[in-house]
């Protein structure tokens, strides 16, 4: 696809999502010159997507209340952003909290650890598998042999379901298959493979997700503490949740589901006042932000820091915003203060 095309395919998404009024819209190349500030880039996810629509909506947020020109690119999510940080590419990016152990330490599908620091969280993505309605999977032990399609190789899911097929002893029997997320969908539908996760957004189902089961009936697979609990020990960033049948109702009473949290990284050259004005911009106007959609839903200073990872750095600006809020977990690492 040509960059201009590119261009007038978020344009049109913006203007759709009612993310492209005041102010410069947010596209690449095309930033609010009378600014003294340097430009930030925002690495998202793919278009139309959550992840995308939440950091179009955090680099707007920016855009209009701070002094700081942003500008965004589409991407395939929280891997791809931090190799992005790692070379200098972008400024902040969509990550995942199971991109961090893997990306910090060198791990597949990254070549080298990656040197990154966390600015807030955002939301918490609920990520179960599913089944065709009429399947005879009914655990995890049954998935051997069968074929797992958890989106694209080497994003935040297929990482996360790498190490929790591990954890049941499965991984290296199941028929690995992998695309886009709309190629996931519809490999489902038509019987393709057996079985693909279904992401929520804390609890809340997407159209998409609704819309499959309207064509395609299915059930939500369960999983045992003690497999979450041993995942959890292969890749730290993998979280307990709970859904009810309130929440969505596929969902028989409440049901343990495992989950990520949403991150947004930075690079370690984004300096502490760079990095609390974002956080002032966002969260001093969280209210606005929240109307953007669904999907900002839990958009706030205290969701902000209480998701946030003990075991990765915090940038000092980010901290200091987060203190002045009483939001701030004295659990938290904070990373050596950048000033220039």
């Amino acid at each position: 696809m040509s960059q201009d095309n590119l261009t007038n395919l978020q344009r049109r998404q913006l203007l759709k999502l009612g993310l492209a009024g005041a102010g410069v819209l947010m596209v690449p190349g095309l930033v609010q010159a009378a600014s003294k500030q340097r430009e930030m880039k925002w690495g998202s996810a793919s278009l139309g997507s959550t992840g995308y629509i939440i950091i179009e909506a955090l680099a707007q947020a920016v855009q209009r209340h701070s002094d700081i020109p942003t500008s965004t690119l589409s991407t395939s999510g929280g891997a791809e952003n931090m190799a992005l940080i790692q070379r200098g590419e972008i400024d902040f990016g969509q990550t995942t909290s199971t991109d961090w152990p893997v990306a910090t330490q060198g791990k597949k599908p990254f070549r080298e650890p990656v040197d990154a620091r966390q600015i807030c969280a955002y939301t918490v993505w609920n990520i179960p598998l599913i089944v065709r309605a009429d399947s005879d999977i009914q655990s995890y032990a049954d998935l051997a042999g069968k074929r797992i399609m958890p989106s694209s190789a080497g994003g935040a899911t297929a990482i996360m379901y790498q190490a929790l097929l591990q954890a049941a002893g499965v991984a290296d029997s199941v028929d690995w298959t992998y695309g886009s997320w709309n190629d996931t969908f519809n490999a489902f539908k038509s019987g393709a493979v057996d079985a693909i996760p279904a992401v929520l957004t804390n609890g809340r189902a997407s159209p998409s997700l609704e819309e499959i089961d309207t064509s395609t009936p299915f059930r939500v697979l369960p999983i045992e503490q003690a497999t979450l609990d041993k995942a959890k020990t292969i890749n730290g960033g993998l979280l307990d949740s709970t859904v009810s049948h309130d929440q969505w109702t596929k969902i028989d009473g409440e049901m343990l589901i495992p989950a990520i949290s949403g991150v947004l990284a930075a690079s370690p050259s984004v300096t502490d006042d760079e990095a609390y004005a974002v956080c002032k911009a966002i969260f001093d106007n969280s209210e606005e932000v929240r109307k953007v959609g669904s999907q900002l839903r839990d958009v706030s200073a205290d969701f902000a820091a209480q998701y946030l990872m003990s075991n990765y750095p915090i940038n000092a600006g980010a901290a200091r915003y987060f203190k002045e809020k009483g939001a701030w977990r004295d659990d938290l690492t904070i990373a050596d203060s950048v000033t220039t």
